[in-house]
């Protein structure tokens, strides 16, 4: 335990003025010190050694006398709209106050930017009744010298200044807050609507769906608004008393078809975000799919640890074992083959399949070619798609247009025209029988046990990349492909959760880890990943990315 010390505001400048121009290593007395402001008490829990370094780490403690705001609001599942309501304030105030004026981070203050999804972040959370802010400051220097001065600024006016919405949150900002909390309960009810009407997603008229630009979250000015055709059109009165009208998509198999430019990608991309809700003016608010919604593409060069694949590949030459399938630099239809089978292990519903970064040879083949290759050690999705659905229950979602070899096997089909959908009836569609009578049976993969990562030593997270430090090498893994993952905080937290698991010796079958990952930041939140200090930048994530990682990851070890 920390011996802790109360200073007033008063009594800080008087701190601050003996230790200007000292060593930037002086600062290490302000650890320990409560700093009474006018409404809440701040402290610092990291002190940067070095102006250089990352920012210093400030929490700040505000008592429900202070926030105002109605227990009932924030909490059970309200807590998620009202932390990410008031992180987005945070953010602004933060940003708005901070600049530069000194070396390396002075006078910085933020948090990291938000994504137009409302999730949990370890910059706000509530304690009891009590709001618990984080955030970075960086405390000023000249060269390696401290500004007092500069320091008793940024503590004594900057950092009211940006805190000072939280002594309005249950006036000025209560109707916001209310219709983020509305917007919030709104995305929920509809996602448990799916599941009870046998629903794998729900595309609202209205929606607007590309986006800005491909670097930008941004909705694309000027955008053509989503309608839906009438025959996959239902209505639906949420608890807000909002009435919606959108398109509906069956569980089974689901093709998105349509020239090149009319919008089949862009209704896929929507679909793999939609696993979380979005906010106000994103044009994505009603956009929803169930939870368990996963994109897989191939992934040319990436490591696969003991998956059985023997489903999609075997007989293969040497007599290589694919029921435990591992390699340190698989091709497209190998890694596809693996990304399907470990997202079906993980107890996915619903996989996205975009034809465009899928290997082709793995979705189909054509009459011709199988005449010429006869000995073939791939066997096809669009032989197996039937089956798997059966024995699993996971549905798909395929965009396809350079081939018609799954339209007979659809359960629905979506032509896509200029951005919008016309559904497609059987009697629509030009004879094509190829794989009808073709269909293989499908075998569920083997579980697989996770034992931990061999000769691990440390992992680390930059933007939306992982560094992991083995005892002679090390690996680095790229995140920015998978569209679950939509803020550095989620890699962040990935990392955590992973060394977590690591040091713990935490093992078991790849469904009970992510039950064992979920449950337990359920019951104790950020605090439950972290050693001591909670950092800000960290996001929620969902146990199933934690094993979409661990999948790709150098010496992951995976027994059957």
């Amino acid at each position: 335990m920390r011996n802790t010390r109360s200073v007033s505001v008063d009594e800080l400048y008087g701190v601050f003025k003996r230790l200007d121009g000292r060593g930037y290593k002086r600062y290490r007395e302000l650890y320990g010190m409560d700093i009474l402001f006018n409404g809440f008490i701040g402290r610092f829990t990291r002190i940067q050694p070095d102006p250089y370094a990352p920012p210093s780490i400030f929490e700040v403690r505000v008592s429900r006398s202070v926030h105002g705001l109605d227990p009932k609001l924030y909490r059970g599942r309200n807590i998620v709209p009202v932390c990410d309501f008031i992180y987005r304030l945070l953010y602004h105030g933060l940003s708005r106050y901070s600049s530069k004026c000194g070396s390396g981070y002075s006078c910085y203050l933020g948090v990291p930017r938000p994504s137009p999804v409302i999730l949990l972040r370890s910059a706000v959370e509530f304690e009891h009744d009590d709001l618990i802010l984080r955030f970075y400051v960086g405390l000023p220097a000249r060269g390696r010298l401290i500004l007092g001065d500069r320091a008793y600024s940024v503590l004594v006016e900057k950092i009211p200044k940006t805190l000072s919405f939280i002594y309005r949150l249950k006036d000025k900002y209560r109707e916001e807050l209310l219709d983020h909390i509305e917007l919030y309960r709104d995305y929920v009810f509809l996602k448990n609507w799916l599941y009870r009407s046998g629903y794998v997603a729900f595309i609202a008229d209205n929606s607007i769906l590309p986006r800005e630009s491909s670097v930008s979250d941004r909705p694309l000015p000027n955008a053509k608004p989503f309608k839906s055709p009438l025959n996959l059109r239902r209505e639906i009165r949420l608890p807000s008393g909002r009435v919606l009208s959108g398109m509906v998509l069956p569980r089974g198999l689901t093709i998105v078809t349509g020239g090149g430019y009319h919008g089949k990608t862009t209704l896929l991309n929507s679909l793999a975000e939609a696993i979380y809700p979005h906010i106000r003016g994103d044009g994505r608010e009603y956009v929803v799919v169930i939870d368990k919604t996963m994109y897989v593409e191939a992934e040319n060069g990436r490591i696969i640890n003991c998956v059985d694949i023997s489903a999609f590949i075997d007989n293969l030459p040497n007599n290589i074992d694919t029921k435990c399938f591992s390699s340190l630099n698989a091709s497209g239809s190998t890694s596809m083959a693996a990304s399907i089978n470990e997202a079906i292990e993980a107890g996915v519903e619903l996989l996205l399949i975009d034809e465009d970064t899928s290997a082709t040879n793995l979705l189909y083949k054509d009459r011709f070619i199988k005449e010429v290759i006869r000995e073939e050690p791939i066997t096809t999705l669009v032989e197996l798609v039937k089956s798997m659905i059966r024995e699993t229950n996971t549905s798909f979602i395929i965009v396809s247009s350079a081939s018609s070899a799954f339209l007979s096997l659809a359960d629905t089909i979506i032509l896509m025209q200029n951005y919008a959908p016309r559904h497609l009836e059987k009697h629509e569609i030009p004879e094509t029988s190829l794989y009808e009578g073709l269909e293989k049976r499908y075998n569920n993969p083997r579980k697989r046990v996770f034992k931990g990562i061999k000769d691990y030593v440390e992992i680390k997270a930059r933007g939306y990349r992982l560094t992991i430090k083995y005892r002679d090498t090390k690996y680095e893994l790229r995140l920015d492909r998978n569209p679950r993952i939509v803020e550095k905080g989620q890699v962040k937290m990935i990392a955590y959760i992973i060394d977590y698991i690591v040091r713990k010796k935490i093992t078991g079958t790849v469904e009970e880890l992510i039950d064992y990952i979920n449950k337990l930041f359920r019951e104790k939140g950020f605090k439950a990943y972290t050693k001591t200090i909670i950092p800000p930048d960290l996001t929620w994530i969902d146990g199933l990315d934690v094993i979409w990682v661990l999948n790709r990851l150098y010496n992951t070890v995976f027994l059957q």
